[in-house]
């Protein structure tokens, strides 16, 4: 990978601008050619959304990020080619799923096409995952694997923030806390101006988007959803500023840090995936097991539990970069991300049992009786899956209540 050029704080604070600005004019302007091409999610039986919503939060915010590259960088582009040349072709494929509905396997083909011209053509791979079984065995290297694993990386990313786009402002607030943490890192471990600015100005533009796609007081439901070209231009972005900071000439962060920026993106898609498979299925298949669904299932309100999770990535992250920066042993924080997905794994399984006893508590709090409602017959509680639309299309699922 080239050299980043460097950039003074004027010029990053001035790009900035432009990526939220940007962003945050396009959403609005999209809309009605947005209602000419189709592209808009209509509620249905599976869709909880109350209205029609066009599927331009994607697309903004990624024009409003190349406007600020173009304001930050000019046209010295050469050292992030990929990224650029990556996130349009997701765009552009994910624009005609979101109004034509392709095939899971042609997006997930095009999906492995940009992540291996990242790791061939841009050079970056995940060569060593540190010394994560304990200093005494060393770094571990993946040797002639470490393209083919940093393809499986960063195609499991892109479709683990799409499949967690099923909420009004899950994903993006997600990324949005992602991207900052990914800035902290690189600050931390002096990257150069150029490569912090990256993951800085596309969380400025996907705040730009945020303003219309969280819920507020004002306003009480999304006005734009990312649409699966939104979600997948995020997860490549956040999977490759994740793998060109870790991997630059210098860096000192710890691969397993870096994992626990994305840990609980990966924890909630990698359960699913296990669960999918033991039951038979495909594991892109939909259903209604993701951990937003089990807090809402678990009472509480969208924006709660849109929240709740913002609140465990950031502290996730914030876990991670403090072990690395206090020097505790790579192999004792690798042991630590093992243990939280195998749990969650262990917590999906007994999931109905836990929303059985919360829901209990509840009404005992509510003066009703302890085993189910009014004439005392058990309400059962079950984790829901359709058999309907094969892939990650969260979006398009009805995730949006």
């Amino acid at each position: 990978m080239a050299g980043f050029p460097e950039l003074d704080t004027a010029h990053i604070l001035l790009a900035l601008a432009v990526a939220f600005g940007a962003a945050a004019a396009l959403v609005p302007l999209l809309n009605k050619p947005a209602a000419r091409l189709g592209l808009v999610d209509h509620p249905n039986h599976r869709k909880q959304h109350e209205a029609p919503t066009p599927l331009t939060g994607g697309l903004a915010l990624a024009l409003g990020a190349v406007a600020a590259f173009l304001v930050a960088f000019g046209g010295q582009w050469q050292p992030f080619w990929t990224l650029a040349l990556g996130a349009a072709v997701l765009l552009v494929v994910g624009l005609l799923d979101d109004i034509r509905e392709l095939s899971a396997s042609l997006r997930f083909l095009v999906q492995i096409f940009v992540a291996a011209v990242m790791v061939y053509g841009g050079g970056l791979e995940v060569q060593s995952l540190g010394p994560v079984f304990g200093a005494g065995l060393g770094n571990i290297g993946l040797g002639p694997f470490s393209g083919l694993f940093t393809i499986a990386c960063v195609v499991f990313m892109i479709n683990a923030v799409n499949m967690m786009d099923g909420l009004d402002g899950l994903a993006g607030g997600a990324a949005f806390v992602a991207f900052l943490l990914l800035y902290a890192v690189a600050l931390l471990d002096g990257a150069p101006a150029g490569l912090r600015a990256l993951p800085l100005l596309m969380a400025g533009a996907t705040l730009g988007f945020l303003v219309y796609n969280l819920r507020r007081p004002i306003r009480p439901r999304a006005r734009a959803f990312l649409g699966d070209n939104g979600s997948m231009v995020l997860g490549y972005a956040m999977a490759w500023l994740a793998i060109a900071i870790a991997t630059r000439e210098g860096a000192g962060v710890y691969p397993v840090t870096i994992a626990w920026l994305l840990i609980i993106p990966a924890m909630d898609t990698l359960a699913l995936f296990v669960r999918r498979i033991r039951l038979g299925r495909s594991p892109f298949s939909a259903d209604r097991a993701h951990l937003h669904h089990l807090l809402q299932r678990a009472g509480y309100r969208v924006s709660t539990s849109v929240y709740m999770i913002h609140a465990l990535v950031l502290l996730a992250g914030l876990f991670g970069v403090l072990g690395w920066q206090q020097g505790w042993p790579p192999a004792l924080l690798f042991v630590l991300a093992a243990a939280v997905l195998i749990g969650y794994q262990l917590l999906l399984a007994r999931a109905a049992r836990l929303l059985r006893w919360r829901h209990r508590r509840r009404r005992r709090r509510n003066g009703e009786a302890a085993d189910g409602g009014p004439n005392g017959r058990r309400r059962p509680v079950t984790i829901q899956h359709s058999s309907g639309h094969i892939g990650p299309r969260s979006s398009r699922r009805g995730g949006q209540p």
